[in-house]
């Protein structure tokens, strides 16, 4: 495990998430950032971390509080944090454009290219997608 990879923050919800349907993504997700944070591989941005406590606490079924989404926000923050830039911007709103894929969608994938990954583990992009030099890997498709 040496590849570099940007994990979307859908990773880090299915890792927190205590819906006892979800027991399977949740041991999947938690081992794959446990994984990425031993081997100094994970990759993460600035909205992945925004998105992160606005899901975790709003939109799952049993949110967490402000002090167990902080508490998760600190441990994930040992991973490589992309900050976007004006170029990074731009070259989303192209990526947006030429892909037709959301603009927060396109962020990620910059992100993830700024970085030099060469996978973005994601639930909510097209898996198998190759997208310059990058491949889009749904690690919980199986589960």
């Amino acid at each position: 495990m040496n590849d570099r990879a940007f994990l979307d923050t859908n990773i880090f919800i299915y890792a927190i998430d205590t819906s006892p349907k979800e027991k399977k993504r949740r041991e999947c997700a938690r081992e794959l950032i446990k994984q990425h944070i031993i081997y100094e591989t994970g990759i993460i941005s600035i909205q992945v971390l925004q998105e992160f406590f606005q899901v975790s606490t709003h939109k799952i079924k049993i949110p967490l509080s402000i002090e167990e989404a902080l508490e998760f926000l600190q441990y994930i923050s040992v991973l490589q944090v992309v900050r976007p830039d004006f170029n990074m911007i731009t070259a989303a709103i192209r990526l947006h454009k030429n892909y037709s894929v959301s603009f927060w969608d396109a962020m990620i994938l910059q992100s993830a290219k700024s970085a030099g990954c060469k996978f973005v583990l994601s639930e909510d992009l097209q898996d198998g997608l190759r997208l310059d030099g990058m491949v889009i890997k749904n690690p919980l498709k199986t589960q």
